[in-house]
């Protein structure tokens, strides 16, 4: 296949785990990160709105005692008062990137069992097998997801730190914006392949490899992820369901064409 048609495969397969999904009923797995993902932002957010408030007002905090110098300090209070609500807001603002940049691959370690659960789940139904619940595999793919999810971000911070740091040089930093999408793409979608290449008899190395031969599909299932990500709430919902089951679909079309 070629590369157009590898992205549009991995398009084209977000329909298909649509449809798997209203057919078979599984939205309580869409539910459940969207309700983990809004608690864990509701509590983190306002423990640093709590934080940043009292350093940043501490910061613009001024004692005003002296009576002759009343005047002045009054109209500095002033500007004091707007600067900090800048501050303040682009830090939250900062907050609210870093948030979505990172907490995504935050979420799939989490979630890490519960996609492991669902990919089983989908092929026992797509393929009509009827094999009973092995826990230990079950272990065995929640540790292998958890490992590939710390993995990729570790190393796509370190090519976000590099890639920032490249930003000083002419016309890469034009592209940097690009260049960082494409690598947060990437990353999500090794994790989301790899559920399916785990059943498919890969270990992690062949499945990198596998990850690495089809950029343009992982690429793509990592697009859409991230697009849907960044729907505040509704995002954060179906994006991990919805690429995982779609990454199995675009696997087992991608097996078919090539055999």
């Amino acid at each position: 296949m070629t590369v157009s048609q590898k992205i549009g495969l991995a398009f084209r397969s977000f329909g298909s785990a649509n449809d798997f999904i209203k057919k078979h009923n599984l939205w309580h797995f869409v539910y459940l990160p969207g309700i983990l993902n809004i608690v864990l932002f509701y509590f983190s957010f306002n423990w640093f709105i709590g934080s940043v408030s009292s350093w940043v007002t501490g910061i613009f905090d001024l004692d005003c005692e002296n009576e002759y110098f009343l005047w002045l300090c009054y109209s500095v209070s002033k500007i004091a008062g707007l600067l900090e609500f800048f501050v303040k807001w682009f830090l939250y603002v900062a907050f609210i990137g870093l948030y979505l940049s990172f907490y995504k691959s935050v979420l799939l370690i989490m979630y890490s069992p519960v996609l492991a659960y669902l990919v089983e789940i989908v092929e026992k139904k797509h393929k009509g097998i009827d094999e009973p619940f092995k826990m230990e595999q079950f272990i065995k793919d929640t540790v292998r997801g958890i490992v590939l999810a710390v993995r990729g971000l570790f190393v796509e911070g370190l090519a976000v730190l590099f890639l920032f740091i490249m930003a000083f040089i002419p016309i890469i930093n034009i592209v940097q914006p690009v260049l960082l999408w494409l690598v947060g793409a990437y990353f999500l979608g090794v994790s989301m392949l790899d559920y399916t290449l785990e059943k498919k008899g890969m270990n992690v190395s062949e499945s990198i490899t596998c990850s690495k031969k089809n950029k343009s599909l992982v690429i793509g299932i990592g697009t859409v992820f991230q697009l849907v990500f960044f729907i505040p709430f509704l995002g954060w919902m179906f994006a991990p369901t919805y690429s995982v089951i779609a990454a199995y679909f675009a696997v087992e079309e991608l097996e078919n064409i090539e055999s």
